[in-house]
């Protein structure tokens, strides 16, 4: 049994246990690492060792290698060999340059490529105008005839007395309906006045900017707003009146 061999590997597994105690988990090579130290630790107990047999060699025997040593007789050194000189190298043969013959390059005609030809013009067709599904009703010939008396409410803007600041503006010419509105009052118009509908406003801006009276524009009004969208009612004739005021904007002489 080699006892400095068991030693040795049990010095290595203390130590790899003093690594490996402390982690969570143990890699696969600390794992195999274990097994073969104690593989072999187990090994060195197991297998007996035993020293070589030495060879005892008896007095005559080194009295006879003496005796055979002193005979043999020192070898002479082999002679140097004669030096042969080497065989001259053969002349190289001439080397034969062939002349380089220099072609002249061929001669590439420019033809004049002629100028593409100048595009037609393009004649832009003059915008058609706008039809709207709705049909635009004629002048009345005056506005007590013909007109809904039941709608004079709306229409009626007369005001009395001392006109402020805000009616002297409510009364100034309109030349785009399109600009009479901010943001705020046209969002509260469209909601309240036209069913949360943009299209129908815009529609119906478009056709009363092109009437020539407030005659038309109360005629297009009545017939395709007013009973449609229920303006009469309490909670949209007051933001109908106002709507209707602006309107009339668009119609004063300048």
């Amino acid at each position: 049994m080699d006892f400095k061999k068991a030693k040795t590997y049990l010095d290595k597994i203390n130590h790899l246990y003093e690594g490996m105690k402390d982690d969570e988990q143990i890699s696969p090579i600390e794992k195999k690492l274990m097994l073969d130290y104690i593989s072999s630790l187990y090994d060195s107990f197991w297998y007996e060792t035993s020293p070589a047999p030495v060879e005892k060699v008896s007095k005559r025997k080194k009295e006879k290698v003496k005796a055979t040593t002193k005979r043999v007789a020192t070898p002479s050194p082999a002679p140097t060999p004669t030096p042969v000189a080497p065989p001259p190298a053969p002349e190289p043969e001439p080397v034969v340059v062939a002349p380089v013959v220099i072609e002249p390059e061929p001669v590439v005609e420019i033809v004049a490529t002629p100028p593409p030809p100048a595009p037609e013009p393009v004649v832009e067709e003059a915008p058609k105008p706008r039809k709207f599904d709705f049909e635009v009703p004629k002048p009345r010939k005056s506005a007590s005839s013909g007109f809904n008396k039941a709608y004079n409410e709306l229409f009626d803007q007369s005001a009395g007395g001392t006109k402020d600041l805000s009616q002297k503006i409510g009364q100034r010419p309109l030349a785009n309906l399109k600009r009479a509105w901010g943001v705020a009052d046209k969002f509260q118009v469209i909601n309240e006045l036209f069913g949360k509908n943009a299209s129908i406003f815009d529609e119906s801006i478009d056709a009363l900017n092109n009437m020539s009276s407030m005659d038309e524009a109360r005629a297009y009004i009545e017939s395709n707003l007013v009973d449609t969208h229920g303006w009469m009612t309490e909670a949209k004739i007051e933001t109908a009146k106002r709507f209707i005021k602006t309107i009339r904007r668009r119609y004063l002489q300048k």
